[in-house]
């Protein structure tokens, strides 16, 4: 009905200006004493003309507003197709600044321990592999961020993935004399190897990275279907669990540690995102911290 309306209020002064034609014509045949029936028979052809011709343009105009409400969302969705590109090139722009005020540590550290007098292998090594590990951070980062990042999701056995990231792992947890708790994990999670393998990365590095000295445990929770990465460290304070998540936040403890950039939990987000894991997160000043990853049945 609202077309309809549209189109009689666009032809309005059409419409208008017929009326007045016949108006005139009728007012010419009294005047002058003419023959009203041909007068009436030209006017039922003309209004049948112009009914003729309203019809064609209500129909002319549902298809001009249609076009128009068509144009309209292919420009609503060209917009948000240009945010959305403009805010994944921020993205990319803000992790990469992050990422390399991170890497530039163990680089600076790999040079003071060269310049001394007397080199310690296994430092550098530890300097060699953060370099490693913050590279491959980078490259992951850019996969996961690809819509179309390759994932292969079956079952697949979870206390292999743990033991290659422990073993992965275990130059830090020797150098920061970790004692490591870990029990075989005799049980299958649908998942996609090689991405919940970085995404364990990412937790146990942060866990090792504030628990110098104390101890991590790895567990499953089998009724839960949940796997826990348990930490003795300094903890997370409570106004700072809700946005550890967040690409660059680092927290109190990443500031007064200055060990950290807050990339590699957003990382971890990321990902769990993509493989449908749910991770929770419980900690205590002083106390240390539990992430617990809850995988779908």
């Amino acid at each position: 009905m609202g077309k309809i309306k549209g189109a009689l209020k666009k032809e309005a002064g059409i419409i208008f200006i017929s009326i007045t034609v016949l108006l005139i014509f009728a007012g010419v045949f009294k005047i002058n004493d003419y023959d009203m029936k041909v007068y009436f028979m030209a006017m039922e052809i003309f209004i049948f003309v112009l009914i003729i011709y309203i019809l064609i343009s209500i129909l002319y105009y549902k298809q001009e507003e249609n076009l128009k409400s068509k144009i309209e969302s292919l420009e609503i969705e060209k917009k948000m197709i240009i945010d959305s590109s403009i805010e994944e090139k921020n993205s990319v722009y803000e992790y990469f600044l992050l990422w390399i005020h991170q890497i530039k540590t163990p680089i600076t550290a790999a040079k003071l321990l060269v310049d001394r007098e007397e080199i310690s292998p296994a430092e550098i090594k530890k300097q060699i592999f953060y370099i490693e590990d913050y590279t491959n951070m980078a490259l992951n980062f850019l996969k996961i961020s690809n819509k179309e990042a390759d994932m292969d999701i079956t079952e697949i056995d979870l206390d292999k993935v743990v033991k290659n990231v422990i073993k992965k792992y275990s130059i830090l947890f020797i150098s920061n004399r970790i004692t490591l708790k870990y029990d075989k994990i005799e049980e299958k999670v649908v998942s996609d190897t090689k991405w919940l393998s970085i995404l364990l990365e990412q937790i146990v590095s942060n866990a090792i990275k504030y628990s110098q000295g104390g101890e991590v445990e790895i567990r499953f929770h089998k009724f839960e279907n949940c796997l826990e990465i348990r930490d003795t460290g300094i903890g997370i304070r409570a106004e700072d669990i809700p946005k550890i998540f967040d690409r660059g936040y680092s927290g109190f403890n990443g500031r007064m540690n200055q060990k950290s950039s807050g990339i590699g939990l957003f990382l971890a987000s990321e990902i769990a995102k993509k493989l449908s894991i749910d991770i929770k997160v419980d900690s205590k000043l002083s106390k240390g911290s539990s992430f617990r990853l809850y995988f779908k049945a």
